[in-house]
């Protein structure tokens, strides 16, 4: 399908306002919450926050690569991508090259940062997905036609990346393929087959994995072993409960001296409840939410199906994956490898979320002028 020739607009200020808003959060909760295991672990309280600026400037690049590239190239360059990231993804799986850590090899070491590929592979799985979805529209609905092709392409890097093993990201991919099927109408007698699929793959990953075992047992009854198994979630919660509704105060926190592991990461969001109460907490969230709206109405604006399907899955891979993050955090899930959007410390996370916040902006301006009748879905 040709694109249209619209004239440029300015991008999104309200998503790159609620962007920059996460990422100073961000800034300041590391300060706050990484300084002691900096001191302790590399005699430098700024150890991490120097680390996560780096991080910043690197995703600031990609930032301005992703707004000013057309997004329509990601159209072409889909399969490639894919084909690309699935290799670099079997790569942290070979000895010597793939770094293991916390049970799972998910990174590869490039010496002056550790990269996931995993967070590429999203990026052009969603990509992908949205060419097919532009390109097959109601055939989609023919399950021999439609959704079998779609389906054997995607399985490979979800169980590669299931793999590593890497549930958390396995399921986050699941989750935004199926809505994206289901907002391209795909027939949900299909969709709820797939679902059973990816069930049962999960199950088979928690049987192969005696740690993943181990994280469903301690979601179950997480006070059973206080100060071994469920130590992390435990402490957790008592970091959350210390905050109440105003929070001890930016900087205050008791938890992070080293009683709650991974307080500058994973578990950032158990120290915003702590230190800035539930006023912050909710502050957070609420930027995720105007977050969803804006991600929703550029999609909605668009020109085209592709740009349509691009902004959707996009939009929902950096909420989702924050919400995943909250629902471990206060015990709804059980423990996944999971960062909270923008506000963890660095790494391939923040750097290919700028990127995406910087692809959504370019879709935005290529978006048809209010009350344009342009766009292709309706």
């Amino acid at each position: 399908m040709s694109e249209l020739k619209l004239p440029a607009r300015r991008p999104d200020l309200p998503l790159l306002l609620i962007t920059i808003g996460l990422i100073v959060i961000g800034i300041i909760m590391i300060i706050s919450t990484s300084s002691v295991v900096g001191y302790t672990g590399y005699n430098d309280s700024y150890y991490f926050i120097k680390k996560h600026c780096l991080y910043l400037l690197m995703g600031i690049g990609l930032f301005t690569l992703g707004l000013k590239t057309p997004h329509e190239r990601y159209s072409k360059w889909g399969g490639w991508g894919l084909a690309i990231s699935c290799v670099l993804v079997a790569l942290t799986m070979v000895p010597g090259i793939g770094v293991m850590a916390f049970g799972a090899r998910r990174w590869i070491n490039l010496g002056f940062i550790s990269f996931q590929p995993v967070e590429l592979l999203k990026f052009f799985v969603i990509a992908f997905t949205a060419f097919v979805l532009s390109n097959k529209k109601d055939k989609i609905r023919s399950f021999k036609k439609g959704l079998v092709p779609l389906f054997v392409v995607l399985l490979f890097p979800i169980l590669l990346t299931a793999k590593q093993p890497d549930l958390g990201n396995t399921m986050l991919m699941g989750v935004v393929i199926f809505a994206l099927l289901f907002v391209g109408r795909a027939r949900l007698f299909h969709l709820f087959g797939m679902v059973g699929l990816g069930l049962g793959g999960m199950v088979g990953s928690i049987l192969m994995h005696p740690y993943q075992m181990q994280r469903i047992r301690t979601f179950l009854d997480p006070f059973a072993d206080p100060l071994g198994k469920s130590y992390h979630i435990v402490q957790s919660f008592i970091a959350i409960g210390s905050g109440g509704i105003w929070g001890v105060g930016i900087g205050q926190s008791r938890l992070k001296y080293s009683y709650l592991p991974l307080q500058y990461s994973d578990f950032i969001f158990s120290i915003i409840c702590e230190e800035g109460g539930f006023l912050l907490a909710m502050t957070v969230i609420l930027l995720l939410v105007f977050f969803f709206q804006r991600g929703m109405k550029i999609a909605m604006q668009s020109h085209s199906l592709f740009s349509y399907y691009l902004a959707l899955g996009l939009t929902l891979q950096i909420v989702l994956q924050s919400l995943i993050n909250i629902a471990v955090v206060i015990g709804v899930f059980p423990t996944k490898g999971i960062p909270l959007s923008f506000i963890s410390f660095g790494g391939t996370s923040l750097i290919m979320s700028m990127f995406v916040v910087g692809v959504l902006l370019n879709i935005s301006m290529s978006s048809p002028p209010k009350g344009s009748a342009t766009n292709a879905h309706g």
